[in-house]
């Protein structure tokens, strides 16, 4: 389910707004955690969800420790 049109999200606000549209989308949503791997600067975690896909989440980190860039990918489980 996309509730983005480009995919891309910038700001606070447009990610607050993202998280409450996507809760009310899927009321059962959860995550576990298969994996969490660390590289230099970034994370990047694994999880299956409510509908068993895998997903995997990329973060990469600015110098002040704090997200700067994240990205999704999905299967279609």
């Amino acid at each position: 389910m996309r509730l983005v049109g480009s995919g891309e999200l910038r700001g606070k606000q447009a990610l607050c707004a993202y998280w409450s549209a996507a809760l009310v989308k899927q009321p059962d949503l959860s995550f576990v955690v298969v994996d969490v791997l660390h590289g230099y600067g970034m994370m990047v975690i694994t999880y299956r969800n409510q509908h068993n896909a895998l997903a995997a989440e990329t973060l990469r980190f600015g110098t002040n420790a704090l997200v700067v860039e994240a990205s999704a990918c999905h299967s279609k489980g």
